[in-house]
């Protein structure tokens, strides 16, 4: 035990350990962000957060002014943190720097939020589906990895529901009005999958404008589930 102390002090003076978002030295068998960083990893408090979209609202719990007219799919939609600082680090991190260990941490942090939201226990969890040439660049899904490590918390098994059309893109370059013209048929059901009166959780590493998670909704539905309930790692902000 001593001998291999010894080696990761060594290890760590060596290759010393920085933290994933500021950069800064971190002591020997410390987690990938420092105490100040992870400190700063607030879940967003659901009350005074529009149930369709997840915006601040004074309408709570009742949707907001943009959403109270527009029929959602999803029973309820939440998010544990905005994206911006520690949050916005470990999602880029995951999707864009090959650490998909990091998906274990952030579905603990996924739970946390699941269980301070109080929805009903899924019986399934669907990721949303990445493009396939997403896939071919980094070998993984990143939400397929959260929803996998999440379905260890939750017990139930992860659905690949919904599928993604071949030649399909990411949309993280494009423009809200790009967004809004692309095709609606951009996902289709996977039929191997019985949701008939099935409470589904569908998660994602990051929403943005909603539209992903609409699509994926309307295939879904499609199969006449009981209920859809949809959790993001992290939401962006309006302007």
């Amino acid at each position: 035990m001593i001998l291999q102390s010894l080696y990761k002090s060594w290890l760590h003076l060596s290759f010393p350990g920085k933290c994933l978002h500021c950069q800064s030295a971190l002591p020997p068998d410390t987690p990938v962000l420092c105490s100040e960083c992870n400190s700063l990893l607030d879940l967003i408090d659901p009350d005074k957060h529009c149930p369709t979209c997840f915006s601040p609202t004074i309408y709570y719990p009742m949707p907001c002014e943009e959403c109270i007219h527009i029929p959602s799919l999803y029973t309820r939609v939440a998010a544990a943190f905005d994206y911006q600082g520690p949050a916005a680090t470990l999602v880029k991190r995951l999707k864009y720097s090959n650490q998909p260990y990091l998906s274990k941490g952030m579905a603990a942090y996924l739970m946390l939020q699941f269980d301070r939201l109080q929805w009903p226990h899924p019986d399934a969890i669907v990721p949303i589906p990445i493009s396939f040439t997403h896939w071919l660049s980094r070998g993984y899904n990143q939400t397929t990895l959260l929803a996998n490590e999440l379905s260890q918390y939750l017990r139930c098994p992860v659905w690949h529901a919904v599928k993604r059309k071949s030649g399909d893109f990411s949309q993280a370059a494009l423009k809200m009005e790009q967004r809004k013209a692309l095709d609606g048929k951009r996902f289709k059901r996977n039929k191997k999958y019985s949701l008939s009166g099935k409470i589904l959780l569908v998660i994602d590493d990051v929403m943005t404008t909603g539209l992903t998670l609409h699509r994926c909704a309307e295939s879904l539905s499609e199969a006449n589930p009981a209920a859809i309930y949809a959790l993001s790692f992290c939401k962006t902000q309006k302007d």
